[in-house]
């Protein structure tokens, strides 16, 4: 059975990267098909698609990520890797016919990889790939024949029949037990693995009536196809999803209703009252979140779109977030120096509205109560959320963070900045604040502002198993100071000291900041910018000494319950990278903004070219 197993994964590793391979360098386009999102049923719950895979290749090659991956310095790195993954690729030859590299070349056309939606309750959801293999059609058709063969000698039960004048292939696996403990039960049925073809375009999925259902609609579908769906065709609109060489979709709405279903244990009226629940909390306000990416595009090294469709008016939760479009400009006391900046315009006064309105719903008059407790221990007039705490704040939240040097593994340093309308009237907040926590902050002046040093209660955590002590990556103090009509928050207060000294060039004024600055709009949500060298440093530094994946093990041990987590292969030799300067040369500036409006959030990121790396 373990065997079948390990043949069915090879059969459908076959079909995703027979299918979807990216590193062929011929930018032949494809034929016209009919496009993936029209062949799909309107129950598609999730879908990527490549539009044209020899394009995306001839992309990626031409982009700044394509030629730092050629450049000859990253050979001996290229070569180790290669041989490392030569086993693999023999396998592959002696059992299907073709090398790991042979394999990735077959594809031609288009490829979508879909959830879609089903009426069964064991397996709600199914998987589909549709692909067009183009001229490779015969050569694709042999490598899953082989590929099947191999699944059937193993184990597997495999079934042909006449489908629309093709073959309909399904491979089944032996059912197994999920645990010792369950002998003597109805074994547990394996979703079988399903394919066929029609000309070049191939469909496999692991339900035999979707796979059936999709090759009887190759030529598209006049009503019911995912195209057709409301949410889908707003975000294609507000994308530019018909020229984008990849696009991704998830519908919420639907991904809900399986989640609620699948929660209600107790039947129907159970559903319904997860349903209800999620009408109040106004989550169902969010429809669905899609996007394109783009390599190599124009001015761009990467382009992203990402929509978040919400259709006003919202309620709930989403009536929380509150984004106006506002002209957004770096703060005067942002340093030039930064190695990233945020900063998001966020109606504040609304925010407490939503959250008062919410909170009414299921508990009127809660905050009131909570407020009327908050009057001290000597009493007097008690603390107002609205008017002591929202009202004093402005409508912009800003992050920054940039890099002691030398960079290492905890250089990084991070500072909150709330914009503040009335800074005296939030001083006098902050103070009743500390005074109703108890709390008792260091305080010191530094150039004429306060600064509050808060300690950070560390619980005694034991080391980790593999290494590394837990404690240690929480530290301390928090520093709060309330200058230059913001409130300032930090875990490093030397970064707040460093913005509180005047005379220092401000980010706005940078030459680097204003590059990437002309590609955003004047009023916008949010917005990002990003320098990204001494990241870059940081992750290259992390790798070459070992403790990425160090970090790496000691995050699979934590969600295995401090259990030693499975030997990773060691794909990639840190001696084997060349120096940090070659990435250098291949790394672009980059930033992204985002825009509220009557239909929901879309947000646009990109790094731009360079014309000589």
């Amino acid at each position: 059975m373990r065997m079948a197993k390990r043949a069915i994964l090879r059969l459908a590793l076959v079909g995703w990267l027979g299918l979807s391979g990216f590193s062929g360098l011929t930018a032949n386009l494809a034929q016209a098909a009919t496009p993936p999102e029209q062949v799909l049923p309107d129950s598609t719950v999730f879908l990527v698609k490549v539009a044209d895979i020899n394009a995306l290749r001839e992309s990626f090659r031409q982009s700044q990520y394509g030629q730092l991956w050629n450049d000859p310095a990253l050979k001996d790195f290229r070569d180790d890797i290669a041989g490392k993954l030569k086993d693999t690729s023999n396998t592959l030859k002696e059992k299907i016919g073709v090398t790991l590299r042979e394999l990735f070349d077959i594809p031609q056309g288009y490829l979508a990889i879909a959830a879609v939606s089903q009426d069964d309750p064991k397996l709600p959801v199914a998987l589909a790939i549709i692909a067009d293999a183009g001229k490779n059609g015969e050569r694709m058709t042999d490598v899953l024949s082989r590929s099947t063969k191999q699944a059937e000698d193993a184990g597997s039960k495999v079934t042909t029949g006449s489908f629309q004048g093709g073959t309909l292939h399904i491979v089944q696996a032996p059912a197994a037990k999920d645990k010792k403990e369950d002998e003597g039960k109805p074994e547990t049925p394996r979703p079988p693995l399903v394919w066929t073809s029609v000309g070049s375009v191939f469909y496999i999925g692991s339900n035999v009536n979707l796979v059936k259902d999709m090759a009887s609609h190759a030529d598209g579908r006049s009503t019911g196809a995912l195209a057709n769906v409301d949410s889908f065709a707003k975000t294609q609109s507000k994308t530019g999803a018909g020229d984008a060489p990849i696009l991704w979709f998830l519908n919420i709405a639907k991904v809900v209703k399986l989640v609620t279903k699948a929660n209600a244990k107790g039947g129907e009226a159970q559903a319904q009252q997860i349903e209800n629940l999620i009408h109040e909390l106004g989550v169902n306000g969010l429809k669905s979140v899609g996007g394109t990416l783009a390599l190599n595009a124009g001015n761009y090294n990467s382009l992203t779109k990402t929509f978040f469709l919400a259709p006003m008016p919202v309620q709930g939760l989403l009536k929380v977030f509150s984004l106006p479009p506002v002209s957004i400009r770096p703060e005067s006391w942002v340093p030039a120096s930064v190695a990233s900046y945020q900063s998001l315009s966020w109606d504040l006064d609304n925010a407490y509205n939503a959250i008062n309105d919410l909170v009414n719903k299921f508990q009127p008059g809660m905050l009131n109560v909570l407020e009327q407790q908050l009057a001290g221990p000597e009493g007097g007039q008690p603390l107002s959320f609205q008017k002591d705490l929202f009202g004093p704040l402005g409508n912009r939240i800003t992050m920054i963070s940039d890099f002691k040097k030398p960079i290492k593994e905890d250089s990084q340093r991070v500072l909150m900045g709330i914009a503040l309308e009335d800074s005296k009237a939030f001083q006098g907040t902050l103070t009743r604040v500390m005074e109703l926590a108890g709390a008792a902050p260091k305080k010191r002046d530094f150039q004429g502002t306060t600064i509050y040093d808060f300690d950070v209660p560390v619980p005694n955590l034991p080391n980790n198993p593999n290494g590394g002590n837990l404690q240690a990556t929480i530290k301390g103090p928090i520093s709060l100071a309330i200058a230059k009509e913001t409130l300032f928050l930090t875990t490093d207060t030397t970064l707040l000291e460093q913005i509180l000294r005047p005379g220092g060039v401000p980010l706005a004024e940078s030459p680097t900041y204003q590059t990437v600055s002309k590609e955003i709009p004047q009023k916008v949500s949010g917005m990002t910018f990003v320098r990204p060298d001494e990241q870059a440093r940081l992750s290259y530094d992390m790798i070459k000494s070992g403790q990425f994946e160090k970090a790496l093990l000691q995050g699979m041990a934590a969600g295995r319950g401090g259990q030693a987590p499975p030997e990773l292969p060691k794909i990639i030799n840190p001696d084997k990278l060349p120096d940090f300067s070659v990435f250098t040369k291949y790394l672009t500036l980059g930033g992204s903004y985002s825009v509220s409006d009557e239909d929901g959030l879309m947000s646009t990121g990109f790094t731009l070219r360079k014309n000589n790396p």
